[in-house]
């Protein structure tokens, strides 16, 4: 992808990497309370070891949702630094400041994340 004029200023990316250190905070303070919650299985009758592995399913699915959610924190915040940030990776073009302020983590436009949501579901219609 070519190096596209940045269109942030220093004092955006300063906000966008605060954000960016807070949600990641906020992440691994949940991850941490999440293992605390998790059910190990010990003697129990059918009912009970079927609440637990419900349970545990859901708490991994949140972890599995956070584990990317961090991956994609820490891909930002390498961009802030390789002065990348805010470009689409899927079109090279700038992400909107509307879209950044909502998900400081993404790495797609608005436009892109569209259309590769909708190529998923086509995928999954077959």
């Amino acid at each position: 992808m070519k190096k596209q004029e940045y269109h942030l200023s220093k004092k955006k990316l300063e906000e966008y990497k605060k954000m960016l250190l807070e949600e990641k905070a906020k992440i691994l303070e949940q991850l941490s309370e999440e293992q605390k919650n998790y059910i190990f299985k010990e003697e129990k009758d059918e009912v009970d070891l079927a609440d637990i592995l419900i349970n545990n399913e859901i708490v991994d699915k949140l972890s599995d949702l956070d584990a990317e959610k961090l991956r994609l924190i820490e891909r930002a915040l390498e961009k802030i630094e390789e002065g990348t940030y805010g470009i689409c990776e899927g079109t090279g073009k700038p992400i909107s400041e509307e879209r950044l302020q909502a998900i400081p983590w993404t790495p797609y436009s608005y436009e892109y994340a569209e259309q590769l949501d909708r190529e998923r579901r086509r995928g999954k219609t077959r």
